[in-house]
């Protein structure tokens, strides 16, 4: 093991040594280069970087928070703080909320912080009193200023965040010596040299990467940092870039095994050859099937924030059949050089082999500890929480986790808090009485969050349950995508786990309840022939709800790409059939706009800012479709009628769609009422001559429901009134078109001639 003793220093070196190697690739999402930053530049960079860091006042141990998505400027703002004693403190910027932000920089006195242009747009500015806050705009260029480079590695460099067992999330206090002890370690594990390309995947603020990009940087490597991982685009990333190496997590294993086609469009220059997996629960069995299907070893490793990454890591240089064991019993390998890592009980007695207990660590990439002296030592060692056990394999301790001692759940290498989940669901919800989160196995994250409910006394059950996943699927400002459950089951009260003191036991609570007992929060209703359920991005149903639209559209039709995008912005019910088969969607938003402001709204305005409120008054229903849709050519009208004479056809009672809204539904009395036409509502609409109608339900009353024998199409717009009587709107509109409008004044037109 050789390290360094000057992070400055040996960034200069490499400038010296090998000016011209490439050191950092910045890339878009496709993973084409856009900046080829040699070693020379990267020391230019830095300096300049350091000169920036002082100009704004930042000394020695001062703390500075940084709002950066994947960057090669996040990486080089990083490594020039750490080099002059600077501490950084990255946030989350796709989840952190307003209320992590004020947290984290107030816990960590931060005198600053510098962020990406546009990365706080959704960060409330009151969050953010009391620290300056710098848009970064770019290095100027060094001059060569005078700049007091750290000369050792001790000092603390790094405070990143980890949930822990408590509501807020715990900082880890991380030197350089840490990360550079990892870095060195990894860096010999995976034989990282100077001729390899390591691909970011994982986010900047997350260790993996973090550390990661430092074992590629001590051996001389090269860096490839795109904006993100991209699903589609991984395979073409790794071609374009030449990458040779990378670090994974389980989810991400999991979306390329359906991305064979995306492999084989790139084979011919993809370079991978190794790839490390960790930061989350690993599937056995997504690892040997990736392997068959793509021919790429991968070595799992172990660790945690607290440790600055890995602990363990299996072997590269094992004999094939060792390694196939290894992989299909779910090692996670051997000890780092520089972990010191035992197996103990509770009173810290050092275990054997084949006996279970908490592995526990220490060594020289052991942190500090945490903000506010947290306890986290016994005897001087980490307690990981994480409980173990090894095996003697020729010669070599070989360690397999078992499950965690603490209830953190781990998705996708995220540490989420299930204390903080359950807070902020007790926030959202006035219904539950008590919540309790814990961890489901999924194939995808390895874990996913669910909870388990325990609903208020006098509460309809069932439309609690369905107000809360409309809530959850809608977004809330307190609750992150990542860590809302996407599972719920209801429990009485009396029938919890506890102990003698009344605590609820999470560890029994997540054997008392089958997994089939938990709902998806995506599926909210269930008839004789049909399952209503909401359309997200990984829906199974997306393929098939797109190409409807299409049908049903037809030629005013959406490219997948836009299609997926709108899905995100507006509430698509989808009704499947026992079959599977998609009969029908309905799409529907949420404002609070009124009728007379709806009325000035084109239809290709709906999905605006403006327009969009997760906490409005008013559903508007902005299209639906059926599968026994037939479409019908559309006349050719020379003449567009006016506002009085579209609203004379439609009092005729010769308009379909018309006549569809006003039938009535879910057992109300009447059906839709006509606000009024808006021209050039959607003028490419040929059908509708370009008209929209906006119209008006009456208020879902409490006996609305969804009748077995109506057509999909109606028991769709009945699935949406329900759900807004669940949420206590009165006001459902449909903006939707005159269909028969072109085909009418085609014959009208017709009829005129023969007459005369």
């Amino acid at each position: 093991m050789v390290l360094i003793n000057n992070l400055h220093e040996y960034i200069e070196s490499l400038a010296k040594t090998q000016p011209k190697k490439t050191a950092l690739l910045s890339c878009d999402w496709e993973g084409a280069i856009l900046e080829e930053i040699t070693y020379k530049a990267l020391l230019e960079k830095i300096n300049a970087a350091g000169a920036y860091l002082r100009g704004l006042g930042l000394t020695k141990s001062d703390r500075v928070a940084l709002a950066f998505g994947n960057s090669t400027e996040l990486l080089i703002i990083s490594w020039a703080a750490w080099a002059t004693g600077i501490v950084t403190v990255p946030m989350d910027t796709k989840r952190d909320t307003s209320e992590q932000y004020q947290y984290k920089i107030a816990l960590n006195k931060a005198k600053l912080l510098i962020a990406q242009r546009g990365v706080l747009k959704n960060i409330d500015a009151a969050s953010l009193r009391g620290v300056t806050v710098k848009e970064f705009s770019g290095f100027p260029e060094y001059q060569g200023e005078n700049i007091e480079w750290e000369s050792g590695l001790s000092h603390l460099a790094l405070i990143l965040f980890t949930s822990g067992t408590t509501a807020h999330p715990k900082g880890a206090k991380l030197t350089l010596e840490n990360l550079i002890v990892n870095a060195d370690g990894i860096k010999e594990w995976l034989k990282i040299t100077k001729d390899d390309c390591f691909l970011v995947n994982l986010p900047l603020h997350h260790i993996n990467s973090t550390t990661f990009c430092l074992a590629t940087l001590l051996s001389g490597g090269t860096s490839a940092v795109p904006p993100a991982y991209s699903n589609s685009r991984f395979w073409g990333q790794i071609a374009k870039t030449g990458t040779t190496i990378t670090s994974i997590v389980q989810s991400i294993l999991f979306d390329q095994l359906s991305r064979k086609e995306e492999h084989a469009t790139f084979a011919q220059s993809i370079k991978l050859n190794r790839i490390q997996i960790g930061s989350a629960p690993v599937v056995a069995q997504t690892v040997e099937e990736f392997r068959k299907k793509f021919g790429i070893p991968l070595y799992q490793g172990y660790g945690q924030t607290e440790t600055a990454l890995r602990v363990t890591g299996v072997p590269m240089d094992l004999p094939e059949p060792l390694y196939e064991e290894l992989v299909e019993k779910n090692s996670i390998g051997v000890a780092m050089p520089w972990a010191d890592l035992q197996i103990a009980d509770d009173t810290g007695h050092i275990l054997g082999e084949g006996e279970e207990g908490e592995l526990i660590v220490k060594g020289p990439a052991v942190m500090e500890g945490y903000l506010g002296d947290e306890p986290a030592f016994r005897d001087g060692y980490f307690l990981t929480g994480d409980i173990g056990l090894y095996r003697i394999i020729q010669g070599h301790r070989h360690f397999f986790l078992k499950g965690r001692k603490r209830e953190m759940i781990i998705k996708g290498g995220i540490n989420i808090s299930p204390v903080a989940v359950e807070n902020k669901l007790k926030k959202i919800s006035d219904d539950i009485a008590q919540v309790y989160v814990i961890a489901v196995p999924d194939r995808r994250y390895g874990e996913e969050v669910a909870a388990v409910v325990c609903w208020r006394d006098g509460i309809d059950e069932v439309g609690a349950l369905r107000r809360l996943k409309y809530t959850l699927l809608s977004g809330t400002a307190v609750l992150s995508a990542y860590e809302t459950p996407k599972y719920i089951a209801s429990m009485r009260a009396d029938a919890l786990p506890t102990t003698s003191t009344g605590k609820v036991q999470r560890t029994l609570l997540k054997t008392k309840i089958p997994f089939e007992q938990f709902e998806s929060i995506y599926s909210l209703f269930k008839t004789e022939f049909h399952t209503f359920g909401m359309l997200h991005p990984q829906s199974p149903h997306l393929a098939a709800s797109h190409a409807l639209y299409n049908h049903c559209w037809a030629p005013l039709t959406m490219s997948e790409e836009e299609y997926k995008r709108n899905v995100a912005k507006q509430s698509i019910l989808v009704a499947v059939d026992s079959a599977g088969t998609v009969a029908g969607h309905v799409a529907f938003i949420r404002t609070n706009l009124s009728s007379t402001e709806l009325l000035a709204i084109q239809y290709d305005g709906l999905l605006t800012p403006r327009v969009l409120n997760q906490n409005g008054k008013a559903f508007v229903c902005v299209s639906i479709c059926s599968a026994d849709y037939t479409p019908k050519p559309v006349s050719s009208v020379m003449q567009i009628p006016d506002k009085d004479a579209v609203r004379a056809y439609l009092e005729t009672g010769h308009d379909p769609v018309f006549r569809f809204h006003q039938k009535p539904k879910g057992g109300l009395a009447e059906g839709a009422a006509l606000v009024d036409v808006i021209p050039r509502g959607r003028p490419e609409d040929k059908s509708s001559l370009g008209y929209t109608m906006l119209l008006k339900y009456p208020p879902p009353a409490g006996t609305v429901g969804i009748t077995d024998e109506a057509p999909v199409s109606n028991q769709l717009i009945e699935a949406v009134l329900l759900i807004a009587r669940d949420l206590g709107l009165e006001n459902v509109y449909a903006y939707s078109r005159p269909g028969g409008l072109a085909s009418y004044y085609g014959k009208t037109r017709v009829a005129d001639r023969m007459s005369s």
